[in-house]
């Protein structure tokens, strides 16, 4: 990880943003425009994951980041912009979304994907002090490439606690 990676990074999710927009509105092409825009938005989570030594290597990873920094810089709509970016990448493998709707959210990523550019720009903020869960994230990130490769469940979140409702009689669902 290092400075030279995640300003390469951050040029391609320039470019990639660039490339979606020339995709759809000059070749007509939703697919290559829904593939092009949902990169943008990972690469410009990776610049921000390299800057901070975060491994940033699959979507998952990606979205608790864009988790933290939306939290860290009081930007809820980051997370918003990840969903989009995740409904883009998902339209690149079904090609179900139409024209208007591939555009549509294009439009929001071009309004919004700079927050993500001036996030990185800011670096960390010293007033965010992360909660343990959060702290707990940002310790994931930090793990080696090849300890969490070794270890997979580095990456999953705590067990969940068990189950035990105080219904007394046993829950019944209703019917439906």
């Amino acid at each position: 990880m290092s400075l030279a990676n995640a300003n390469r990074h951050a040029e391609l999710s320039r470019r990639l943003l660039e490339q979606a927009n020339y995709e759809l509105h000059t070749q007509g092409d939703r697919v290559q425009a829904s593939d092009k825009a949902s990169g943008a938005v990972a690469q410009a989570v990776k610049a921000i994951a390299e800057d901070r030594n975060w491994r940033h290597g699959s979507h998952n990873l990606r979205r608790e980041i864009v988790g933290l920094i939306a939290n860290e810089f009081d930007q809820p709509d980051l997370v918003n912009l990840q969903g989009i970016a995740d409904q883009l990448h998902e339209n690149y493998y079904e090609d179900r979304m139409s024209d208007a709707l591939v555009g549509y959210l294009l439009d929001q990523i071009n309004g919004h994907i700079e927050a993500l550019w001036n996030v990185r720009e800011r670096a960390a903020s010293p007033d965010f002090s992360p909660s343990p869960e959060q702290q707990r994230i940002i310790n994931r990130l930090l793990v080696p490439e090849a300890v969490a490769r070794a270890d997979e469940s580095i990456d999953f979140p705590p067990p969940m606690p068990p189950f035990n409702p105080p219904f007394d009689p046993p829950f019944d669902p209703p019917a439906g």
